[in-house]
């Protein structure tokens, strides 16, 4: 088997190629010789990881966050390689879902003879897939208003998604929406969906805490929609998953087939890139992707 180590370099306050070669040096130790391919562009480890994983069997090692991790899963999808989830970005949403441990070195140690575990991934219409969390309106918009915040000199990370989050709140804007799935189907205005097949997004808020990606089944969490006053009380409450049996709130474990439709463009996140659109589809692919599960099971 080969072992790749894939880099997002701009992943972990831009500390992903310090990583991979920590990683590197731990695998020697293990005598397991790797490589590591550092991504240039969007979409590249998606490329790279389609070609090596239909010529070889291979383990990956995703060195980034939740977007790195989707381009490497979009890239093996029925092939025999795996992927080893390391906690080097951001929030590292998927990585709470499959690693009982957050050490790199703990992490690779216990890699070493671990076998990898089928997990689902969400197929998405146009031939893009979402490993963890589909999410549309607020969350999604507070997003893609960052960009909007980033040219302020001297303020944190942290700092800019606040100001994102008042600007966000303050154009109060709620989405109208056509929800299909394989049991329901209704038009409504909603604050926010979140489509789930991991557990984790947004840095460890659990939208519907029921949620599982290897159970052949996605949740999706509904909150209709709601005027800034609510939005300021509902949203902590939101973030510290203590909204499940609130009144704005809907939940569905059972789906496997879902489409939101609507006549103007709403704000999209697939494993936290963030698009605009008017319509996604997206359906279950049960044991599509083989993730190393970090547990102390053998």
């Amino acid at each position: 088997m080969k072992h790749i180590i894939m880099v997002n370099p701009i992943s972990g306050k831009k500390k992903g190629y310090k990583h991979a070669q920590i990683i590197q040096k731990l695998l020697k130790k293990n005598n397991i010789n790797s490589e590591i391919i550092t991504s240039e562009y969007a979409g590249q480890l998606r490329e790279i990881a389609y070609e090596i994983s239909h010529k070889y069997d291979t383990r990956f090692y995703s060195v980034g966050g939740d977007g790195t991790l989707n381009e490497i899963v979009s890239g093996i999808i029925d092939t025999n390689s795996d992927i080893v989830v390391l906690p080097c970005g951001t929030g590292n949403d998927f990585s709470k879902h499959v690693n009982k441990y957050f050490s790199l070195r703990k992490i690779i140690n216990l890699s070493i003879n671990k076998k990898s575990s089928k997990f689902d991934v969400i197929k998405l219409n146009d031939n893009r897939y979402c490993i963890n969390i589909l999410n549309a309106g607020f969350d999604a918009l507070v997003a893609y208003n960052i960009k909007y915040f980033r040219w302020i000199p001297f303020i944190s990370g942290k700092a800019i998604y606040n100001l994102s989050i008042i600007f966000t709140l303050f154009n109060n804007k709620n989405y109208k929406i056509r929800i299909r799935t394989n049991n329901f189907a209704e038009k409504s205005k909603y604050t926010l969906i979140a489509i789930s097949n991991g557990k984790y997004y947004g840095g460890g808020i659990v939208p519907s805490s029921r949620a599982c990606a290897d159970d052949g089944k996605l949740s999706i969490c509904k909150i209709y929609s709601t005027s800034i006053l609510k939005k300021i009380r509902f949203l902590p409450q939101y973030k510290r998953g203590e909204h499940e049996d609130l009144d704005p709130v809907y939940i569905n474990d059972d789906i496997t087939y879902v489409s939101l439709v609507s006549n103007h463009k709403f704000p999209l996140s697939i494993d936290g890139e963030v698009t605009l659109t008017k319509r996604i589809r997206g359906k279950i692919l049960k044991n599509a992707v083989n993730i190393v599960k970090i547990d102390d099971k053998k």
